[in-house]
Parts: structure tokens; C-alpha cells; sequence
């Protein structure tokens, strides 16, 4: 009795070997001629007695076999991997809204000359690699754009769409981004060109930067294709009450357009000069969509809560609210893990009518 059993347990580990190279539509015929041959030859060999002591083992093996065959089920209807769909990595990197002031010449000591190479140090010295500039010319950018030799700007003098006028520009450092698209549109009823919007006092614009970081930037070498963002720069009317509104809901349309891509809409930084406390109408436009960075920062914000000046120091510090009109909004695909308004002093003077805000953000 022994010796047949052997050579059945045999001749069934023999066949599953053999049935991990078979299809699966073969298993369920395999295992049905087999149990039949075990079971003729039993009647054959075997008396009644035997067979009842025989059922657990050939039970033992009806069950493996079945195990087997649900495994090998499993593996099969598993989706394999597309290679061509890779996850985005980490990005985390530092931004900064700066609002230089224009070349006045009768800002006196605080003029232009004199505090540029502040400017360029205190961008240098911040660590940010995505600046949005308000209100600088031409000729303010270009000693920027050579004083930072790692950057590149983008943007156009509000003006005559060249370089006439005030610039909302992006500097993006090259060693770390590469710009795939940029614009500019003016806040007014055609954006498309030089254009004084609603109520506003002047020509008002937003510049655009579609980023995609560089390949050493990316944390596994398994993503392909890095992830691009959208940053839009603005500075609004400080006049125009509704011109600031319609900005605002100009800016969430054309941010909602350039932010599109295939999987999801991407990361999105909005910044500048809004010209506008929180509580006021265009902000709170913004925080239906967006989340300001003052108030989401994972770490306690740093500096200075109002963000004009004047340039007038005060001893006791720039505390109210109602005086924050600079901003750095995301949205919900960025968190923010740091914020401060940088409100640093050389030589007795601020480094601009505004202070710079600097936030690093992560998705």
C-alpha cells in the first residue's frame, strides 16, 4: 500500500512542476484526469479499507493542486507596471515676491543707486531659486539679471509690451529650472495687449513662467519627465477698487488655463503686490481657490506681519495686518513649510519700499 501511495505523490509533484509552464485553461483538465486514473486504480488495487485510510492524503493533494492553480489565477490577472507612467518626486524649493521700487530719483538715499547691490545680495543670500520682482525698469533688471548669474528672467514693460514701463518679472535660476513657456497679460478687458483695465489709475500686468525642474533636481533617476509648474507674478492698482477684483478673478482664469495637464492640474505659485489687506474683496476672491502661504506655513511665520514700509523704520516693528499686501497663494498640490517677510536693514535703510517675502514650498 505504501509503495503506491509513493509513487501517486510522485507522479502529482512531477505534474505541478510541469503545470507552471502550462496555461491556466490546462489546469482544471489535468487535475480532473488525474483524480479519475487515482481513483480507477484504487477500485482495481485496493480494498474498501485501504481506500478510507488513503481519502486524507489524496485529499492533501487535491487541495495543493487547487492552491496552486489560484496562485498561478492571481498572478495572471495582476496589471503589469506601464514603464511610461512614473511618479512625480519631491520638489521643494524657495520663492520670493519682491516689490524692487522703480528708479525714483527723488527717493534721495533710498534711490536706486544706492541700495541695488542690497537687492542683489539679499536675493542671493535667500536661497530662492523662483523670484517675482514688481515695478522694476528695464535697466533695474538687467544689473539684477548680471549681478545673479545663474538667473534668467521673463517679462515685458507694461507699457508697449517691450521695454517700456514697469516689468512683473520672474527670475528662475537655470542651474536648478528650466522655463518651458512664459507671458505676459494685462489686467484689463484685453488682456492680449497694452490696456488701462476697469478703474485702474495705469497699465497693470501679470508675467507667467510654465518651470520644469532640472534633471539633477529629480530624486529617483526612475522619473523620466519632471512634473512642470505654473508661477504668476502681478501687480495690482493701488487705486482701482475694482480693477483689484477683476484682476484677481483675471489671474484664477488664466491660471486655471496654463495649469492644465493630462494627469492633474499642476502645482500653481501666485505672487506679487496686490495692493489689498486680507480681508478686502480680490483676496478673498483668491481664498476661494487658493491658500495663502502666511497662513498655512507648517512653522510659524517669520518677521514683520505688514509688508509696506515706505521706507520709514519703525522701532516698533510693522505688526498690522491691514498693511500685509504682499502675497504668495498655492494651490492645493503645495504645501508650505516656512514663510518670512525679510525685513533686514544696511547702511540704516531697508532694502526697498516693501519688504520681500520668501516661502519654501514642497509637492
Amino acid at each position: 500500500m505504501m509503495r503506491i501511495m509513493d509513487v501517486e505523490r510522485m507522479k502529482t509533484m512531477k505534474t505541478m512542476k510541469t503545470m507552471k509552464t502550462m496555461r491556466i485553461t490546462d489546469i482544471g483538465q489535468i487535475q480532473l484526469q488525474m483524480q479519475m486514473g487515482v481513483l480507477a486504480r484504487m477500485r482495481t488495487t485496493w480494498t474498501s479499507q485501504t481506500i478510507l485510510r488513503v481519502l486524507p492524503v489524496l485529499g492533501l493533494i487535491v487541495f495543493l493542486m487547487a492552491f496552486a492553480q489560484n496562485r498561478m489565477v492571481h498572478a495572471t490577472i495582476l496589471p503589469e507596471t506601464n514603464p511610461q507612467e512614473k511618479t512625480p518626486q519631491e520638489v521643494t524649493l524657495r520663492a520670493m515676491t519682491f516689490n524692487v521700487r522703480f528708479d525714483n530719483p527723488a527717493d534721495g538715499e533710498n534711490r536706486w543707486e544706492l541700495r541695488r547691490d542690497f537687492v542683489a545680495d539679499l536675493i542671493r543670500n535667500s536661497g530662492a531659486s523662483i523670484i517675482g520682482t514688481q515695478e522694476g525698469l528695464v535697466h533695474q533688471l538687467d544689473f539684477l539679471d548680471e549681478a545673479l548669474s545663474d538667473f534668467r528672467y521673463v517679462g515685458v514693460g507694461r507699457d508697449d509690451g517691450a521695454k517700456a514701463g514697469e516689468f512683473t518679472a520672474i527670475f528662475v535660476d537655470t542651474t536648478q529650472f528650466t522655463i518651458r513657456d512664459s507671458g505676459t497679460f494685462w489686467l484689463s478687458e484685453t488682456p492680449e495687449r497694452p490696456s488701462v483695465g476697469w478703474d485702474a489709475s495705469m497699465e497693470r500686468i501679470a508675467t507667467y513662467a510654465v518651470v520644469v525642474p532640472a534633471v539633477q533636481r529629480v530624486v529617483s533617476s526612475s522619473t523620466t519627465n519632471p512634473e512642470p509648474f505654473l508661477v504668476i507674478n502681478a501687480h495690482f492698482d493701488h487705486i482701482g477698487e475694482q480693477a483689484r477684483l477683476e484682476s484677481a478673478r483675471l489671474i484664477m482664469q488664466k491660471a486655471q488655463e496654463l495649469s492644465q495637464s493630462p494627469r492633474m492640474p499642476m502645482p500653481v505659485i501666485l505672487m506679487g503686490d496686490f495692493n489689498a489687506s486680507t480681508r478686502t474683496p480680490p483676496i478673498q476672491a483668491f481664498l476661494e481657490h487658493y491658500r495663502d502661504a502666511f497662513e498655512i506655513s507648517k512653522s510659524l511665520p517669520e518677521g514683520p506681519v505688514s509688508t509696506f514700509t515706505g521706507f520709514i523704520i519703525k522701532e516698533s516693528g510693522y505688526r498690522e495686518p491691514e498693511g500685509r499686501i504682499d502675497y504668495v497663494f498655492v494651490n492645493e498640490r503645495v504645501d508650505v513649510m516656512s514663510y518670512r517677510a525679510m525685513d533686514e536693514i544696511r547702511e540704516g535703510r531697508y532694502v526697498s519700499d516693501h519688504f520681500p517675502v520668501l516661502v519654501e514650498v514642497v509637492w
